[in-house]
């Protein structure tokens, strides 16, 4: 097999010509060929084809458009990696934009570092409405491109990823209401429901997401040891399959007032229910959903396992006072606050752990808030150190004599 790379003159230009795979209808080698009006154009070029060719691209050039190779490649990656049915719905979103800003047909090897940016810039929301596309939407949407065009390099259909090296929106995490211990017991003491407030608690103390909280089995607890498992779940007959975001099975030890309201929970559960927080008209009506999924071929979302919990938490929030100052406030703020909490007395790699995080990255990054109560802290370190250096036994003002 003929892996020549050539440069001819031809008249008063400068052709640069290579050999890809054998023809099965010839029998020869196909022939590929490209033709410039200067003789260091075409060196550079071929240059550039040597080093292509040296790092794994095809010889000849992929005749895959856009779409023909991100559908082949989401196919595979869902059936090889299993990623979740959420994280999927993602990607064809990313991809309906790539389809309709560069077209289905699209050659995949044509597109340019230009063009990828020019697509990040023209990103809009897929429904109108009055805000602007969210940065962190911004980043994603560049970060699944980027992944898309990396495995076309390992797998030969281009060279350069045109995505790689641009730069995505700064992403600034959105300010949310802390909530402290008094503020809990507020919010506490204006819902009506045990199941509700075990669901809050759970949130709060034990930092589970709603999905995991709703989605969380009676089998999950150790009430002897004080303990709640987070696991995947496979699907049945009967129930829908439950999914854990970003991480493993993970155990959280539990505080006694979280142990103490699953416990009268659990005393007066319905018969047949495996669920913590449903009662059995919840039960049905995610079974029904569960059969109305598989009936229709559709995948089941996590956020299914919900029904008015936002409704139902933000009339809690008006009936306990809360004003949380503008800034946002969810159940996921309660998740949210207890790892914040974790963070304060843990080590970070146990809070990954606990919060269920892949990356400890993401810990680092969104629970390492400073407040007040953190300022009031850290000037009681100092006055306790000045102290020691003094031989004082506690805080206090320095004599004349002891700060010369």
């Amino acid at each position: 097999m003929t892996t020549k790379i050539g440069l001819y003159k031809c008249g008063k230009q400068w052709r640069v010509r290579w050999f890809g795979k054998y023809s099965p209808q010839t029998g020869k080698q196909k022939r590929y060929s490209k033709t410039f009006g200067r003789k260091t154009d075409a060196e550079r070029f071929r240059e550039e084809k040597r080093q292509e060719f040296g790092q794994g691209v095809m010889r000849d050039p992929s005749s895959e458009s856009l779409k023909v190779y991100c559908e082949r490649w989401l196919s595979c990656k869902t059936g090889i990696e299993g990623i979740r049915p959420a994280t999927v719905i993602l990607y064809q979103g990313t991809l309906q934009r790539l389809y309709d800003y560069f077209g289905v047909d699209r050659l995949f090897r044509n597109i340019s570092r230009a063009e990828a940016k020019s697509f990040l810039a023209n990103l809009k929301p897929k429904i109108e409405r009055t805000k602007p596309l969210s940065s962190w939407a911004q980043h994603r949407i560049l970060r699944q491109c980027k992944t898309i065009f990396s495995e076309a390099i390992r797998d030969g259909i281009i060279a350069v990823n045109p995505f790689a090296d641009i730069s995505g929106p700064k992403c600034t995490p959105s300010e949310w209401h802390y909530f402290k211990g008094a503020e809990f017991y507020k919010l506490l003491d204006v819902t009506p429901t045990l199941r509700e407030r075990v669901l809050y608690i759970l949130a709060y103390t034990a930092g589970l997401r709603e999905s995991e909280a709703l989605a969380l089995c009676w089998m999950d607890i150790d009430f002897d040891k004080n303990r709640l498992s987070v696991v995947n779940r496979p699907a049945t007959k009967e129930y829908p399959p439950f999914d854990i975001k970003d991480g493993d099975t993970r155990t959280i030890p539990l505080p006694k007032f979280t142990v103490n309201l699953l416990t009268e929970l659990h005393a007066e559960a319905p018969e047949a229910v495996p669920f913590v927080l449903m009662d059995k008209q919840d039960c049905q009506r995610v079974r029904d959903k569960w059969r109305e999924c598989r009936e229709q071929g559709k995948n089941w979302l996590n956020r299914y396992w919900a029904n008015n919990v936002i409704r139902n938490f933000h009339r809690r929030i008006k009936q306990a006072g809360i004003d949380p100052g503008g800034k946002k406030l969810t159940v996921h703020v309660l998740r949210k606050c207890c790892c914040q909490n974790w963070a304060n007395e843990l080590p970070m790699n146990v809070v990954r752990e606990l919060a269920g995080h892949a990356d400890i990255e993401t810990t680092s990054k969104f629970y390492s808030t400073v407040d007040e109560a953190h300022l009031d802290a850290a000037a009681s370190a100092g006055d306790k150190l000045l102290a020691a250096d003094h031989g004082l036994t506690t805080p206090g003002v320095l004599s004349e004599k002891q700060r010369v």
